[in-house]
């Protein structure tokens, strides 16, 4: 991270704080959006955004013109068994920067999730939707949201959901080593949503900044699919031949319970800055063709 104190001099570009900047969005995004902002990258080991302290030390001799909060715990499962974590990292963490960026007159983005519906809705989400989470993970992010909304009355929650990307873990990744180590996978079929390529946030992120847009608004590539139509779309274009059964979510037993439907509704956002996202099929079929090696021999982050 550069340290480099604020400066008064006119800036060619604003200047974007990134925490998080070392995840799954933030690998994907930050080259892309280096060609609208100054791009101030920001990892957990320099700071914990729960450190209210910190963050006013970071914030202040930084001063970036906006933050863009990756920062947050992810494993859904795992949150469930560390609520407290989720809840401080996810939720409570969102409002003390909020709160700094607000007293210091720096804009705020903040990353949320389709978790925040509980899947009841058969037609998708548009952000006046009730949220209703039904896992911890998705309770601490709606936390998250509510903390954002309330403290800065300029912020940006950009909702998006089933993201994948190059460098990190996704349902991709995990789904073809699986078939790759063991011929078959089981994937579930009763969960509906929009897989999201993590560099395809970058153009609407970057739009809806330089716009002055705030509140609430979805982001996804369009169209939808199950994770089992997802699974066999990716295999077909792998050319691997495997058996892929399909289960339900009771069947498969996962700790944290998922939305049976998630899609969420992009309208607003494509009024708003006049933007069109790609459909989910052409972004995966781009990420395989780029990643198709490592992707096929990407190692299990557990073994040596």
């Amino acid at each position: 991270m550069r340290t480099r104190t604020a400066n008064r001099r006119p800036r060619s570009k604003p200047r974007l704080l990134v925490t998080g900047s070392d995840g799954l969005v933030g690998t994907n995004i930050l080259a892309k959006l280096a060609s609208d902002f100054d791009i101030i990258p920001c990892v957990e080991s320099e700071w914990d955004i729960t450190d209210r302290k910190k963050g006013e030390e970071m914030l202040g001799s930084l001063m970036p013109d906006v933050l863009l909060n990756l920062a947050a715990m992810t494993d859904v499962d795992a949150c469930e068994d560390r609520q407290d974590l989720a809840f401080r990292v996810n939720g409570e963490a969102a409002g003390i920067l909020a709160d700094i960026c607000f007293a210091k007159k720096i804009g705020m983005v903040y990353l949320s999730t389709d978790y925040v519906f509980d899947g009841k809705k058969r037609s998708p989400y548009t952000e006046e939707d009730r949220t209703n989470p039904l896992s911890v993970y998705g309770r601490s992010k709606r936390l998250g949201e509510e903390k954002v909304l309330a403290s800065h009355t300029s912020a940006l929650v950009v909702r998006s959901e089933w993201i994948y990307g190059h460098g990190g873990e996704s349902f991709i990744t995990k789904v073809v080593r699986t078939a790759r180590e063991k011929g078959a996978v089981e994937v579930v079929d009763d969960q509906c949503g929009t897989p999201t390529y993590a560099g395809d946030l970058a153009r609407p992120i970057a739009a809806l900044v330089k716009a002055g847009k705030s509140g609430v608004y979805h982001v996804t590539n369009s169209g939808s699919c199950t994770w089992y139509e997802l699974a066999q779309y990716i295999f077909s274009k792998l050319h691997m031949v495997v058996e892929c059964k399909p289960v339900s979510s009771v069947q498969l037993n996962r700790k944290a319970k998922r939305p049976s439907y998630s899609v969420l509704d992009c309208t607003k956002m494509r009024n708003d800055i006049n933007l069109d996202m790609r459909n989910w099929q052409e972004a995966v079929d781009e990420y395989l063709e780029s990643n198709e090696s490592d992707i096929l021999f990407r190692r299990s982050p557990h073994t040596q």
